[in-house]
């Protein structure tokens, strides 16, 4: 019984259609016709694509040159999803956008008047559509450009690749010169101070001051000599070299283990000034460029054929349930 009230239903809305085949069939070709002329309307754009991955960001100099650190030693590596995600953040940076909208003169490209009231936000919404900065399955990076010119399309994903990789360079060489102008500094102090307890050790070296503990044992013996010889120039000459080893003595056995100390601490500090001009002066790329941008020859939007066929769908759907309720609330008032 209730399969024969289904078949019965199905006969209904055929034979629904049936009796409203005109009107949907006109409206729904008035809507396929609107359709075509819409999406012929539509400006093609073309879309220009570039596939990066990030390099690995461990510091050159502790990868090439410290013999200490233990991290991923391997410069040529591709980096992790960290890296990746820190790119697209990157990306998405008033930096890039702004060195982007200057060198195409986006405003103007994108017709936005120097006048108009909401300039920045159009922009920004026509960079939303045009550009965009996604993750790929594999940890890469895709960037994508859409415009109407399939040249200017194909510079501005390049340019924005490039750009990436100056930007990065840019913040880390900040982070990296004021490291190495901080460990330069106190390196260079450190040296002067290394330079000065030398002098002094010198100074103390002519005075007749150059090991306390053996000359102190020698000249007691001299000491001890000259009295048992009752020679009285010798034991002069002893004393005042006595004298002068016990009023400078204490400080030359201070100067000696501060030079000691310093010199360990400069013999350490000469390594991270080492790595800290390495990671200043380097200029290794920062992102591999996978797939660069060739111009397109073929349009990525409009899809015209999926659009008229989505639209005389909808259109149809549309007619149609208007056309049942019509038959309905007909029905009802009867």
């Amino acid at each position: 019984m209730k399969e024969d009230n289904t078949r019965f239903e199905s006969f209904d809305f055929f034979t629904f259609l049936w009796k409203y085949r005109t009107p949907i069939l006109v409206i729904t070709i008035l809507g396929m016709v609107a359709s075509i002329v819409i999406s012929l309307l539509i400006t093609p754009k073309f879309a220009a694509d570039v596939v990066l991955y990030p390099s690995n960001s461990s510091s050159v100099s502790k990868t090439l040159i410290s013999t200490q650190w233990v991290g991923n030693k391997d410069i040529l590596s591709f980096g992790d999803e960290e890296e990746t995600e820190r790119l697209l953040q990157i990306l998405q940076s008033d930096r890039i956008r702004n060195r982007l909208v200057k060198k195409f003169n986006l405003f103007e490209h994108y017709e936005i008047k120097p006048n108009e009231k909401y300039r920045e936000t159009r922009l920004q919404n026509k960079l939303k559509k045009n550009v965009s900065f996604r993750k790929t399955e594999y940890m890469a990076v895709h960037i994508r450009v859409l415009d109407k010119d399939p040249v200017i399309a194909t510079n501005m994903a390049n340019t924005i690749a490039v750009l990436l990789d100056s930007t990065i360079t840019i913040l880390q060489k900040e982070k990296a010169v004021k490291a190495f102008n901080l460990v330069k500094k106190e390196y260079l102090n450190l040296q002067k101070e290394v330079n000065r307890l030398q002098d002094s050790l010198e100074f103390l070296s002519n005075l007749g001051v150059y090991d306390v503990s053996s000359q102190s044992r020698g000249l007691n013996e001299a000491f001890a000599e000259a009295i048992r010889n009752s020679d009285n120039n010798a034991l002069k000459n002893v004393q005042k070299k006595l004298d002068i080893l016990s009023k400078y003595g204490g400080i030359y056995l201070t100067l000696r283990d501060r030079i000691s100390y310093s010199i360990s601490r400069l013999s350490n500090l000469r390594i991270k000034y080492t790595e800290a001009k390495v990671d200043a002066e380097q200029n290794l790329p920062h992102v591999y460029i996978v797939n660069k941008a060739e111009v397109p020859d073929k349009k990525a939007t409009p899809k015209r054929s999926l659009i008229v066929m989505a639209t005389t769908l909808s259109v149809f759907l549309f007619v149609v349930i208007l056309l049942l309720i019509f038959e309905a609330v007909k029905r009802k008032i009867k």
